[in-house]
């Protein structure tokens, strides 16, 4: 029984790894890599290597995967996900850059 276990437990592990498989950002999504922090503190953090982190009111995500659509970005890890919709593509303001996602505004830490 014991061993049984253990073998469901491993395959519950590769299982969630496989569902939090990472893709490189692209060329064109790379301007949307680093911390983007809300006047509220929460944030989103998206990583070169395709990974994300998420901190929101009752969602929270640490090491999980972003995926891009044409106008959604989705940070998640397993079941646990959360998909935003890009209000405003990162661009430049005097030196500070800033998104809206979900109507909510980002501005990128330094």
């Amino acid at each position: 029984m014991k061993k049984a276990m253990v073998i469901l437990f491993a395959l519950f592990i590769a299982g969630m790894m496989a569902c939090g498989k990472k893709t490189p950002l692209s060329e064109d999504q790379k301007v949307f890599a680093g911390k983007w922090v809300a006047d509220d503190g929460t944030f989103v953090t998206i990583y070169l290597d395709g990974g994300g982190d998420l901190k929101q009111s009752n969602t929270s995500v640490t090491g999980g995967t972003a995926t891009f659509t044409a106008d959604t970005i989705t940070i998640g890890f397993g079941p646990i996900s959360k998909t935003m919709k890009i209000t405003e593509k990162p661009k430049q303001v005097g030196n500070t850059w800033v998104m809206v996602l979900d109507g909510i505004k980002y501005t990128k830490q330094q």
